[in-house]
């Protein structure tokens, strides 16, 4: 059972996979701790209330294999109450910490008034952190940017939550405008590290274990996130297998979680994204784009992977 000193007592630098909806779930969690089982993990960002409401579609998507943990569960949403029920469910659940996501730029989120819209809004911010902290004896952490269109509050805002109760915060090094096509401006964050008392992790832009070191700094740690596409070896020092079949037993075990968790039919509907990911880069890739984008069974998979390592050989 972990408690409010969880992330103080991490070993150094913390390495994590990136919450990120549509990719961080349970399957794709639980290869990559395959990978480097020293990692933490975070599931994809889900609806407070609709935790809080027991939709059991958003339970599913909360659902984790004992071997993902430590597995922190992100919550996003703008309504005490709802907070705290969910921050209970997640609790009963098993989840080793609790993450307040405060850094989507998704419009739909942002309209909604959720996500990145609270720096905004820090006074409710506050007391959302507040609420979840003073509701659980799980360590609660806020995922969040450099700011709206730029870095200015991000000190006075982190120092905000840091009162309100956040025992760790995450920084994607970018703003809100400027969400993905700019260089992450890491900077900032090793000033924020040095105005507070809690862990500081850093996100955006590492390609590699190595770059993440790098970057890292005078930072607790980072979390990957898009560099994992595709690559769960990002997370160990040797990087992504040279050759296809290497990278085989992962694919197919990654498929396999899939089919366990959703079912055949949706399992092998969502694994065809990341086998587009495994494959790119491979000289013959445009060749079975077509095959991978229909895959239908574990049978399939194995039957257009098959091919692949035969072309490659």
């Amino acid at each position: 059972m972990t408690d409010k000193t969880f992330w103080d007592t991490l070993p150094r630098p913390i390495v994590g996979l990136a919450p990120m909806d549509g990719y961080s779930d349970s399957a794709f969690r639980h290869i990559c701790k395959k990978v480097n089982p020293d990692i933490v993990t975070v599931t994809e960002f889900t609806s407070a209330d609709g935790i809080s409401f027991s939709a059991s579609k958003l339970m599913r998507k909360l659902s984790f294999h004992p071997e993902e943990q430590p597995v922190i569960a992100q919550i996003f949403g703008k309504n005490e109450e709802t907070f705290i029920r969910a921050t209970k469910v997640c609790q009963d659940m098993g989840f080793s910490g609790i993450d307040i996501n405060m850094g989507c730029p998704s419009k739909k989120v942002v309209q909604s008034e959720h996500g990145v819209a609270l720096r905004r809004k820090p006074d409710l911010a506050y007391r959302l952190i507040e609420a979840v902290a003073s509701n659980t004896h799980l360590p609660v952490s806020v995922k969040t940017r450099l700011g709206w269109d730029n870095a200015e509050d991000l000190i006075s805002f982190s120092k905000g939550a840091q009162n309100a109760g956040a025992n760790m915060i995450c920084i994607h090094a970018r703003t809100y405008l400027e969400p993905y096509n700019v260089p992450a401006q890491w900077e900032h964050l090793y000033a924020l590290k040095q105005e507070l008392s809690i862990p500081v992790l850093g996100n955006g832009g590492i390609v590699s274990l190595k770059d993440g070191l790098e970057k890292c700094q005078n930072l607790d740690g980072f979390l990957i996130g898009q560099a994992s596409f595709g690559n769960p070896w990002v997370f160990t020092e040797e990087g992504m297998p040279s050759s296809f079949v290497d990278k085989l037993p992962i694919i197919k075990l990654h498929a396999e979680y899939l089919v366990e968790n959703k079912g055949e039919t949706v399992g092998c509907r969502e694994i065809r994204k990341h086998l587009l990911q495994y494959v790119k880069g491979f000289k013959g890739a445009k060749l079975f784009r077509s095959k991978i984008t229909h895959v239908d069974s574990l049978s399939a998979i194995d039957e257009v992977l098959a091919e692949i390592v035969a072309y490659d050989g």
